[in-house]
């Protein structure tokens, strides 16, 4: 059996609908960050989107395209400090493509992800019930020795668990300052989907949350 376990701060005095919300970032961080990392931007078909730049040379120099217009069309890119150009098939003759050059902002496009999971994983969660724990933790300090026990079981930060600090544009007052000047507060800590065994580890001392 597989349990995803979040450790909710319960000092915060947070709002029902704030926990929950807290909560379920803290249920999802592991999960949004396969997707981003598993995502790419896919253009439809019509459209091709061509590099400024030689990917295969050692130094930054303009891709060599034979094609007069693309060419130009590279330079033109480059000069406005871009790295990519978009064009657009308008006619075919004589298994040449005739292009025209289009704005980005006319491409159409969509992201597609391909995800992979450990077949436990899978197996006993994400095919099975979901099955979650939600605990509290009486403070900050009490919340972060979750994240000594983790690390004790070689788990690591960003890979298997997520502290979740929120913005502060509601009801939470900032308790640091992050490197973009934004106010944070550290709320919970969420792990992805563990071992029951593991997980229970890390929650036996704390509470379910109340």
């Amino acid at each position: 059996m597989y349990r995803q376990l979040i450790i909710l701060r319960k000092d915060l005095h947070m709002s029902s609908g704030k926990a929950c919300a807290m909560a379920a970032h803290g249920s999802n961080a592991w999960f949004m960050k396969l997707i981003r990392n598993n995502t790419k931007y896919v253009m439809d078909s019509e459209f091709e989107r061509r590099r400024v730049y030689d990917p295969f040379s050692k130094e930054k120099r303009i891709v060599p395209y034979r094609h007069p217009s693309l060419y130009q069309w590279c330079k033109d890119a480059e000069a406005n400090g871009q790295n990519y150009f978009y064009t657009k098939k308008i006619s075919e003759e004589n298994g040449f493509s005739n292009l025209e050059l289009v704005n980005k902002a006319d491409v159409t496009y969509h992201y597609a992800a391909t995800l992979t999971f450990d077949p436990d994983v899978y197996e006993n969660w994400i095919n099975d019930i979901f099955t979650k724990t939600v605990c509290e933790a009486k403070n900050k300090n009490h919340l972060l020795k979750a994240v000594d026990k983790a690390k004790e079981l070689g788990l690591e930060e960003g890979m298997d668990f997520f502290l979740i600090k929120d913005n502060c544009l509601t009801e939470l007052e900032p308790e640091e300052i992050d490197e973009n000047g934004v106010g944070r507060t550290l709320t919970c800590i969420g792990f992805r989907p563990l071992p029951d065994e593991v997980a229970h580890e890390i929650s036996r001392k704390y509470q379910l949350y109340k």
